[in-house]
């Protein structure tokens, strides 16, 4: 959750030996989600997502040139529905390629305790651009009290009156030597030393002391109450886990490492979030 910025285990077929569907694959993504972002066509990523096969693709709304959409697995309203979100910041593919490639594969086994809500890219502009920034300059993951982003709106819209088993956002980091996270869970235990550890098989860890300013253990920040109070209302993590969901997970993954390692990264620590809230 920055606020500015200007390998083990080769060839896994699955995350773990306990895996009970999510497969990460040794080339990332072959035939399917392309995972390479040269050129950053929105086009083509928005075509990969509207041909995922089981899905339902829906448009969230228009900004500028640039359609959003949310994908929905599972729609039994007797289960709970996770939020899984990816692209908040245009420079950071793995979220978007790895929120497609967890789409393409389908929810398996999961989709008989949980429906998915997932939103593969929410700043089409940056993506397209490879910048940070929206079509606004605006730094979208700081701006949910701000009415005049238009995908702040769609956000709003999106959540409106719901709650989510988990809210799961993938980030990445230019500045990290290593995987780190931000988690926040009320009423069980976080589960951030098991994403870490399994994360470890793809990724080295950020292990230092302080990470972006806030005191970090073993790659896991939990913020402080007076650093959730200084973002209260601000940042979309914050208000999701304010408002609708009682564990939140932001994952940070290095962009000096290959595309490839971090977008396994990033699905590892899902199934780890995923099975913690399985019966």
């Amino acid at each position: 959750m920055r606020r500015s910025k200007p390998r083990c285990c080769p060839g896994y077929a699955r995350t773990g030996a306990s895996s009970r569907w999510l497969r990460v694959p040794t080339r990332c993504c072959p035939g399917g989600a392309r995972t390479e972002m040269a050129g950053q066509s929105y086009a083509d990523f928005m075509e990969r997502v509207l041909a995922l096969p089981g899905a339902q693709a829906r448009e969230l709304g228009q900004v500028g040139e640039y359609p959003i959409y949310a994908v929905e697995q599972g729609n039994d309203p007797q289960r709970p529905t996770a939020l899984i979100t990816g692209g908040t910041h245009g420079d950071e593919p793995a979220g978007p390629a790895a929120v497609l490639e967890f789409c393409r594969q389908g929810g398996g086994a999961w989709l008989e305790a949980l429906n998915f809500l997932a939103i593969p890219c929410l700043n089409p502009h940056g993506y397209a651009h490879g910048i940070r920034h929206n079509g606004q300059d605006v730094d979208i993951n700081w701006a949910y009290k701000r009415d005049d982003v238009p995908e702040i709106q769609i956000v709003r819209q999106l959540v409106a009156g719901r709650r989510f088993e988990f809210v799961m956002d993938f980030h990445e980091d230019w500045e990290s030597p290593g995987f780190y996270l931000y988690e926040l869970r009320r009423g069980s235990d976080p589960v951030g030393a098991r994403i870490m550890e399994k994360v470890s098989c793809f990724l080295p860890l950020n292990t230092q002391s302080v990470i972006e300013g806030q005191p970090a253990w073993g790659g896991i920040i939990i913020p402080t109450a007076e650093k959730h109070e200084e973002l209260r209302g601000e940042g979309i993590p914050v208000v999701l886990y304010d408002h609708h969901t009682d564990h939140l997970v932001v994952t940070e993954t290095p962009t000096i490492l290959p595309l490839e390692e971090r977008v396994r990264a990033q699905l590892a620590a899902l199934e780890v979030v995923v099975e913690a809230h399985l019966p």
